[in-house]
């Protein structure tokens, strides 16, 4: 900002000075900050605000959508560690952090397990989508691992007989949560082999990095790669990721949504069902209609036709008839034509009669027979 003479500078030119001056100092990009959370707020546009606090100061921070949605899950009185860099929000004149991570502090050595377990599962092909099974399009025999008891199973339940409301629902009680959860969660994985489902859901609530730790074991991840019916997680809400999320078939934000993945909503497969006949009836009319044009089209070239050969024809009787008539002896003999008859057939040529032979004269008013006396040529 350039200087002024008189010294009077605009709260805007005053407050992006002070906003370049922050943003441009090395110390304060990428810096880390220890301190626990407070007036935490997870805003449905994804992004996060919330303050970092110790005894004797407090931070704003604001964690964008893109870095939200990788960050674990945050609650009031959480100690974390956070890193990112220092700007200012102009309309408001705050110095805030831009948080782009966020670890919890003493659970820096689980995510670190996370990472790594993560990396070696990669590299190992656990996750390529080939090896991913479909989900069937209308299931009729559906397992849902979790707990018996907890919200997600009554989510589940309501949400299947609400899109779907057909076919079996068999749970199979699981510990989803401490010492015992892996150990159940395998035990569970064995016995949906035996039961002959078309999909599985594996779930639960929401919970802290350490709740949900049961869907980071590595036993627990091979032993969901290894099912061979599809199945498809909804562990946490939206923003958590566990390894089994990358293991699964299915990957769903939460158990509601897991449920909703797992079958088809049937009001709108019947509306669609509807469409279809609706079309189809349509297709059908508009086909009847085409070939009964078509129908009409050929009967009207065949009229056509028929009149067409009956005048040919009559055409061709007349012409038969003027010749018919042209060849009456009758009318030959009325003109004074006569003819001439051997043995009852008509002469047509002298070389037929010779001297001495009988012939008779036919004329339009009687016969006349006679002997030839002479022949000339």
């Amino acid at each position: 900002m350039a200087a002024k003479t008189s010294g009077l500078y605009s709260v805007s030119e005053l407050t992006y000075y002070v906003k370049q001056l922050l943003e441009s100092d090395s110390l304060l990009k990428g810096v880390q900050v220890s301190g626990e959370v407070s007036n935490l707020t997870y805003h449905r546009s994804g992004h996060v605000y919330f303050s970092l606090k110790d005894q004797n100061a407090q931070l704003s921070c604001v964690m964008f959508r893109m870095f939200a949605q990788s960050a674990p899950k945050m609650a009031a009185g959480d100690k974390v560690v956070v890193k990112g860099n220092m700007s200012v929000y102009a309309p408001r004149g705050n110095y805030q952090l831009m948080v782009q991570a966020v670890r919890k502090q003493g659970l820096g050595d689980l995510y670190q397990q996370f990472l790594m377990l993560k990396e070696k599962l990669r590299q190992e092909g656990l996750f390529n989508p080939e090896r991913k099974q479909a989900l069937p399009a209308f299931p009729e025999r559906i397992a849902v691992l979790t707990s018996p008891t907890g919200a997600a199973i009554k989510d589940i339940l309501q949400t299947l007989q609400r899109r779907w409301g057909i076919g079996e629902v068999i749970v199979i009680p699981t510990v989803v949560q401490g010492v015992q959860g892996a150990p159940s969660i395998i035990r569970g994985l064995k016995q949906l082999e035996t039961i002959e489902a078309d999909v599985a859901i594996l779930a639960r609530g929401g919970g802290s990095l350490e709740d949900l730790w049961n869907f980071n074991e590595e036993a627990v991840a091979r032993a969901v790669a290894n099912c061979s019916v599809p199945l498809i997680s909804g562990v946490g809400h939206e923003t958590d990721i566990t390894i089994v999320d990358y293991v699964a078939d299915v990957r769903a934000s939460t158990p509601t949504a897991a449920a909703e993945q797992i079958v088809p909503d049937r009001g709108a497969l019947v509306a669609t069902l509807n469409e279809f006949e609706r079309q189809f009836q349509h297709s059908l009319q508009y086909f009847i209609d085409f070939k009964r044009q078509m129908l009409d089209d050929y009967s009207m070239r065949l009229e056509r036709a028929v009149r067409q050969s009956i005048q040919e024809q009559r055409h061709v009787l007349t012409i038969l008839e003027t010749k018919l008539q042209g060849m009456d002896s009758r009318r030959l003999l009325d003109q004074g034509y006569t003819l001439t008859l051997k043995n009852g057939k008509i002469l047509s040529s002298s070389e037929g009669v010779k001297e001495g032979d009988t012939i008779e004269t036919i004329f339009s008013d009687g016969r006349v027979s006679s002997v030839v006396d002479e022949k000339q040529s």
